[in-house]
C-alpha cells in the first residue's frame, strides 16, 4: 500500500511492494490509479520516491512511470532495497536516481501466463517482444546505452549493484553505508570480545554525535558498536 509523507516544503512516497494489484497481500499493492492521484495532489512540491519492489504488472508500471514523468516538481528516486522488473523503469523515470551501496536494480524480459491455440501464443509472443522494446527504450533513454544493448541485458536478466548501475547510467549517486556507533561504555565490557574491527577505531557515535578520542577500543554488542574509555 502506498505510504505518503506530506511536509510543508516537500513530500515523500514509499513505493514498497507489488507494482499494481497484489492478490495475496492487499497492503503490499501499489496501483497506478492511487499513485497518480497522490502525485497530482502533491504537485509541484519536490518529491522523493522511496522504492523497494520486485516489480509486478508491466502496464501498471508504465502508468506509474508516466505519472512521474509528468510530475511538475523535481523528483528523486531512492532505491532503498531493490528496483526489479517493472520497478526498474519506474525508478529511472525520476529526475535523479540515488541508490544505497547495497541496493540493486534488475532488468529482464517481460513474461506472462497464457493459453490458447498456436495463433494465440504467437500473438502473445509478439506482444511480449513489443513490451520488451518499450522497456528497453525507457532504460536506454536514461542510461545512454543503446536499445539493442539494453535488450541483451534484459534477455540475460541482469542484476546491477549500485556501482554497476552508476557505471551504466542508471543511477546518479551511490550512498555509502556508514557504520553506526553508539555512546561510550565502561572499559570492562571490552574484555568480553576479542575480534574488534580495526576500521571502527575512530568511528563517530550516532547516538550522541560525539567521537570518543580517548577510548581504548570499541566494543560490539548486537548490531551496535560502543567505544570504551580507559
Amino acid at each position: 500500500m502506498l505510504k505518503i509523507e506530506n511536509e510543508a516544503q516537500s513530500a515523500t512516497v514509499y513505493l514498497y511492494g507489488t507494482i499494481g494489484r497484489d492478490w495475496w497481500d492487499e497492503d503490499s499493492e501499489n496501483t497506478a490509479k492511487s499513485f497518480s492521484k497522490t502525485l497530482d495532489e502533491l504537485s509541484p512540491k519536490p518529491l522523493e520516491i522511496r522504492i523497494d519492489s520486485c516489480g509486478g504488472d508491466v502496464y501498471e508500471g508504465f502508468a506509474i512511470a508516466s505519472a512521474i514523468q509528468r510530475y511538475a516538481g523535481a523528483t528523486t528516486a531512492f532505491v532503498d532495497g531493490i528496483a526489479a522488473s517493472a520497478a526498474s523503469y519506474i525508478a529511472v523515470m525520476a529526475d535523479k536516481v540515488v541508490m544505497n551501496d547495497y541496493a540493486q536494480i534488475m532488468i529482464h524480459d517481460a513474461w506472462t501466463f497464457t493459453g490458447g491455440n498456436s495463433s494465440d501464443l504467437r500473438a502473445m509472443a509478439e506482444r511480449l517482444d513489443s513490451i520488451d522494446g518499450q522497456i528497453a527504450m525507457i532504460i536506454a533513454g536514461r542510461s545512454g546505452m543503446d536499445a539493442d544493448e539494453v535488450r541483451g541485458l534484459m534477455d540475460a536478466e541482469t542484476w546491477f549493484s549500485a556501482d554497476d548501475a552508476k557505471d551504466r547510467g542508471l543511477c546518479d549517486e551511490v550512498v555509502v553505508t556508514e557504520q553506526r556507533v553508539a555512546a561510550c561504555l565502561d572499559a570492562s565490557m571490552a574484555k568480553l570480545f576479542k575480534n574488534i574491527p580495526e576500521s571502527l577505531e575512530n568511528a563517530e557515535s550516532h547516538a550522541d554525535g560525539t567521537i570518543c578520542t580517548d577510548a581504548a577500543r570499541p566494543v560490539v554488542l548486537g548490531n551496535r558498536v560502543y567505544r570504551t574509555k580507559e
